[in-house]
C-alpha cells in the first residue's frame, strides 16, 4: 500500500504541546514498521512553518526518500480565528485534498484533525471531490462534551463542529485511551470496529536522569527553585487543567509542609496565562517564591525536572490520555492524578488517585504522599513498572494492523489527478461557490491561488505510467501476448511502483489515449461505474508503455506519440518478435505493412524497446542498424524475461463438458503436447507429418495441439479438421481457459515446441513447472530459454521430428533424456521489476 501521513500537527502550535510530541513519535514507529512491511510511506508538510521543516526531515530520511516528503503549499493567511482568511481557508482545503489524492494513497493517516485555529494549519476530510482512505488519530472530544467552556466563541463553535462532521467521515480513528474510544463511540456514533485503541507512549528518551551537583544547581537556579518541589506539566492552560483547585489545594496545605516546597508549573505560556495565574495564587496567599511559571522548559530540561521533583501532580479534569503524567512517571517521579476520564488509565494505581472536583481530596492526596516516605517511595518504584506498559511500538503496530485491515474492506480505488492547472483552479472555485460566507476572490487572490495549485503540482513528485492495453480492452483472445499483458498489468496495477500511479489506457483508430476505468475497474473485480472515460492528460516526468500489441494503430498513433514525447513524456514499447518483417511469407500481406508502419513508427518517436528475449532483440538492433542507423544510438533496446506463475496471470477458468474424458486417455497413453497458434512458423505441418509417420510405425501416441486457429493455414486446419484420428489420438482443443491448459500440462508425457521461430517460449517454462520433459526446435530463443533442460531437434521435414522423437523415447525409457525440473523461470512480479527498471521506473512497489 501507499500511506501518506500528514504531519503538520509536528509543525503547528501542537508540537510544543503533547499532541505534537505524541504524533512525532507515533509516526517514526508507524513509519519504520510500514517500511518493514513493505509499504510505500510518503509525508506532507506545509510551508507555513518553514522553521520546522529542516528539523523534521532527517528524522524521517533514515525510512522515507526525502523526495517523498512532500511540501504543501497554501495561498495567504489561513488561521481560522481570523474571519476574513475564509475563501484562502476553504481554497487551501481544496489544494491540500487536490495534492493528496495526486499521490494516489491507498490510506492517509492524519496526525490531529483538530489544528488551524490559531496558527496556518490546514487540514480537512472530504471537502473535495475525491474519495480518500482516511485515518485519524482522535485525542479526545473535550470541547463537544463540555462546549459550555470551550465552544462559547460562536467562530471557533464553528470551526470546531465543522471539524466534527469532516471526523465522521473518516474510515478509521485511533483512540489514544479506551476512554477516548468510547466517547467516539457513544457520542458520534462510530461502529465499534472503526475505533481502535492504541494507546500512547513517551519517548525513550523519558528515563530518570541523574545530574551532577553542578548541573542540578545550574537547572533549579536557572528556574528559581529553591526547595523540593511539586510539579506539574499541564500540557496547555485552558480551564480543564483545574489549575485554581491545584493552587487552592496547595496553599491551604498545612504550614510545614508547604513551607517545605514550592508548586512549580511547566509549559509554553500564551499571552495572559501568567497574569490570571498569579492572580489566583496571589488571592490564595501563594508568595511569589512558592508558586513557580516556567515558560516552555526544553525536553532535556523537562527531563531532569520529572527526575528530580518530589512529587508530580496531574488535577486534569478531562483527558484524553495524560501524557505528561506518563513522562513523569517514566523518569521515576511518584505520580497522583485525578480518579476521572483516561487519567486512571495511565496511572494504573487506584491509591494514587483524587477526586479533581475537590479541593480537599487533592490537599488530602498531596499531604498523604509528601507525609508517608514508604508511600512516596513506592509511588516511585510503581511508576517504572507501569510506564514500561506503554510502548510506540506497540501502539504503532495496531495502528498498522488496523490500516491493514481497513483497507481490505475498502471499496475505493485509484483516481486520476491528471489534470491541468486551469482545470484545477476551475474545480476548486466551482466547490466553494456554492458554500455561504466565501466571499468572491479578488485577482490578486486568484493569482495567490493559481501559484499555489502549480507548486503543488510540482511538489507532489507523482508521475504517471500510461500503459498502453488497447487491443486487451477491446478482446481477451487469450493468446500468448494477451496473458503476458494480463499479468503484467495485474502486477503493476497490485504494485504501484515508487512515485507513480499506474494508469491503464487505450487507443481508438489511433486518436488521444483514453484512461481504461471502466475495463480497470472490472479487471480488478470491483464495481464498475459505466462513467465514460476520460481522456488522459500528460506531462513532462510521465512514462508511457506500449504493453499490448498494437501495431495495428500505426501510423495513426504518431501525432500523439510525438505530441506526448514533446512535453517530456518517455516513451517505450515491448516487442514480443519481428518475424512479420524477418520472414514476411508467413503472414499476410497486409500484416508486414502495418509492422513496418510500426517500427518505423517507434524508431523515429520511443525512447525504448523492451524485447521479451535476448534474440529478439538480436533482432531488432540488426533491423535497426540496417534500416535506420540515424536511430540506433538514439534508441535503448533493451530486453527481458517473462513470468510463468500462471495463477498470476489472471488465468482464464472453465473446462468442457468432455473434459474428464479427454485427460482420461491423455492419461493413458504417451501424450505429446503442443501449445501455440496455428500458424505457418510454428511448425504444425512437420508436427503433423511426424506423428502420421509414428503412428504408421505402429507407435501408439497422442499428439494435442492447445492453439486457435491462425492465418495462412486454412489446408492444414481443414486436414485436421477432417483427420481419421481426430479425437482419438489427435486432440485439437481450441481457445480452451487456462484452468483447462495447466491440466493438460499435468497429463501430457512431453511438451514439443516445434515454432521456427519465437519471440520467448512461455509453453517451455510451463512445461517445466509440471516438471514435464521438453523436445524443442534448436533456434537461439530456445536455448535462451531452455538451456539444457530440453532435447533439440533440427531439420523441417516430418521425417526429421518422427526420428528425433523416437530418439528421445528410447532415451527417456533408459533414464538419458533432458529433463526440465530444474530449468530455472521467474515469476510474473519478478519480470514486472524487470521491465521496470529497464524503463527507470523504481521496482520498489507499495
Amino acid at each position: 500500500m501507499r500511506i501518506i501521513i500528514d504531519l503538520q500537527a509536528c509543525q503547528s502550535d501542537s508540537r510544543t504541546r503533547g499532541i505534537g510530541r505524541y504524533s512525532m513519535s507515533l509516526s517514526k514507529n508507524m513509519v519504520k514498521l510500514l517500511i518493514e512491511r513493505g509499504h510505500d510511506v510518503w509525508l506532507v508538510l506545509s510551508d507555513k512553518f518553514p522553521e520546522t521543516i529542516e528539523p523534521i526531515i532527517p528524522i524521517f530520511k533514515k525510512w522515507v526518500p526525502e523526495k517523498q516528503i512532500v511540501i504543501f503549499t497554501a495561498p495567504g493567511a489561513v488561521a481560522s480565528i481570523e474571519p476574513d482568511n475564509l475563501w484562502h481557508i476553504r481554497v487551501a482545503e481544496q489544494i491540500r485534498e487536490q495534492l493528496i489524492a495526486q499521490l494516489q494513497p491507498d490510506f492517509l493517516h492524519i496526525a490531529s484533525l483538530f489544528e488551524g485555529w490559531g496558527d496556518d494549519s490546514v487540514i480537512s476530510v472530504g471537502v473535495s471531490d475525491y474519495e480518500i482512505n482516511t485515518a485519524i488519530t482522535l485525542y479526545d472530544l473535550i470541547p463537544y462534551i463540555l462546549d459550555d467552556i470551550y465552544l462559547q466563541d460562536k467562530n471557533y463553535k464553528e470551526f470546531y463542529l465543522r471539524k466534527i462532521e469532516q471526523l465522521k467521515k473518516t474510515n478509521l480513528l485511533f483512540a489514544i485511551s479506551e476512554h477516548s474510544r468510547k466517547e467516539a463511540i457513544d457520542l458520534l456514533d462510530f461502529k465499534p470496529e472503526q475505533v481502535v485503541n492504541i494507546s500512547a507512549a513517551i519517548d525513550s528518551k523519558f528515563k530518570p536522569e541523574l545530574l551532577d551537583e553542578e548541573k542540578h544547581s545550574r537547572l533549579l537556579s536557572k528556574y528559581r527553585i529553591t526547595k523540593p518541589f511539586v510539579l506539574y506539566v499541564p500540557g496547555g492552560f485552558d480551564p480543564r487543567k483545574n489549575f485554581e483547585r491545584l493552587i487552592e489545594a496547595f496553599a491551604t496545605l498545612p504550614k510545614n509542609i508547604r513551607g517545605q516546597h514550592q508548586l512549580v508549573v511547566s509549559s509554553k505560556l500564551y499571552p495572559g496565562n501568567r497574569e490570571v495565574l498569579k492572580e489566583i495564587a496571589e488571592t490564595h496567599g501563594l508568595l511569589s517564591n512558592q508558586f513557580i511559571l516556567t515558560d516552555y522548559v526544553p525536553d532535556d530540561e523537562l527531563i531532569a525536572l520529572y527526575s528530580l521533583c518530589t512529587l508530580y501532580v496531574y488535577p486534569s479534569i478531562h483527558e484524553g490520555f495524560g501524557l505528561p503524567a506518563l513522562e513523569a512517571m517514566a523518569c521515576g517521579a511518584a505520580v497522583i492524578g485525578s480518579n476521572t476520564t483516561s487519567v486512571p488509565e495511565v496511572i494504573g494505581r487506584e491509591d494514587a488517585l483524587f477526586d479533581p472536583y475537590s479541593v480537599e481530596s487533592i490537599k488530602n492526596k498531596i499531604i498523604e504522599v509528601l507525609s508517608d516516605k514508604t508511600f512516596l517511595e513506592s509511588l516511585k518504584e510503581h511508576s517504572l513498572l507501569q510506564a514500561h506498559k506503554f510502548s510506540w511500538k506497540r501502539s504503532a503496530s495496531i495502528a498498522v494492523d488496523a490500516i491493514e485491515a481497513s483497507y481490505k474492506k475498502q471499496t475505493i480505488s485509484y483516481q486520476s489527478t491528471s489534470l491541468d492547472v486551469n482545470e484545477i483552479v476551475q474545480n476548486i472555485l466551482e466547490n466553494i461557490k456554492v458554500e455561504v460566507g466565501v466571499s468572491e476572490p479578488t485577482e490578486e487572490d486568484l493569482l495567490m491561488l493559481r501559484t499555489a495549485v502549480r507548486e503543488n503540482m510540482k511538489n507532489s513528485k507523482v508521475h504517471q505510467l500510461f500503459i498502453d492495453i488497447s487491443q486487451l480492452v477491446t478482446v481477451d483472445a487469450k493468446s500468448g501476448i494477451q496473458r503476458v499483458v494480463r499479468s503484467i498489468l495485474l502486477q503493476l496495477l497490485k504494485h504501484q511502483p515508487k512515485g507513480y500511479v499506474v494508469i491503464p489506457v487505450y487507443s481508438e483508430a489511433g486518436e488521444m489515449f483514453k484512461q481504461a476505468t471502466n475495463f480497470t475497474a472490472k479487471f480488478l473485480g470491483d464495481e464498475v461505474t459505466n462513467k465514460e472515460d476520460q481522456t488522459i492528460n500528460f506531462s513532462s516526468g510521465d512514462v508511457f508503455l506500449g504493453l499490448d500489441l498494437t501495431a495495428h494503430l500505426f501510423p495513426a498513433l504518431n501525432q500523439v506519440l510525438r505530441d506526448m514525447r514533446q512535453k517530456g513524456v518517455k516513451i517505450n514499447y515491448v516487442v514480443y518478435d519481428l518475424t512479420p518483417l524477418v520472414n514476411p511469407e508467413w503472414h499476410h500481406e497486409g500484416t508486414a505493412i502495418v509492422f513496418k508502419d510500426w517500427i518505423d513508427s517507434l524508431a523515429h518517436y520511443a525512447d525504448g524497446l523492451i524485447c521479451i528475449s535476448e534474440a529478439v532483440a538480436v533482432d531488432v538492433k540488426e533491423w535497426l542498424v540496417k534500416y535506420f542507423p540515424e536511430q540506433k544510438d538514439k534508441l535503448e533496446v533493451e530486453f527481458f524475461h517473462l513470468g510463468a506463475d500462471i495463477h498470476n496471470s489472471v488465468p482464464t477458468i472453465g473446462l468442457p463438458d468432455d473434459a474428464v474424458d479427454v485427460l482420461n486417455i491423455i492419461n493413458h497413453n504417451p501424450s505429446f503436447l503442443s501449445v501455440a497458434t496455428i500458424e505457418p512458423r510454428k511448425g504444425y505441418i512437420q508436427l503433423l507429418a511426424a506423428f502420421e509417420l509414428l503412428w504408421q510405425e505402429g507407435h501408439n501416441l497422442n499428439l494435442i495441439i492447445v492453439g486457435k486457429a491462425g492465418w495462412n493455414t486454412e489446408e492444414l486446419i481443414e486436414k485436421l479438421s477432417q483427420h481419421p484420428e481426430l479425437n482419438n489420438r489427435l486432440f485439437w482443443l481450441e481457445g480452451i481457459s487456462d484452468e483447462y491448459l495447466e491440466k493438460i500440462y499435468k497429463a501430457s508425457t512431453c511438451l514439443i515446441a516445434a515454432s521456427e521461430s519465437e519471440g520467448f517460449g512461455l509453453p517451455l517454462i510451463e512445461a517445466a513447472q509440471e516438471k514435464l520433459p521438453i523436445i524443442a526446435r534448436d533456434i537461439p530463443v530456445f536455448r535462451e530459454v531452455a538451456g539444457e533442460h530440453a532435447y533439440y531437434f533440427s531439420g523441417i521435414a516430418g521425417k526429421d521430428l518422427a526420428g528425433s522423437i523416437e530418439s528421445w523415447l528410447q532415451m527417456n525409457k533408459r533414464g538419458q533424456a533432458p529433463v526440465s525440473d530444474s530449468m530455472p523461470w521467474i515469476t510474473w512480479e519478478e519480470s514486472t521489476k524487470c521491465l521496470l527498471n529497464i524503463i527507470n521506473v523504481s521496482s520498489k512497489a507499495s
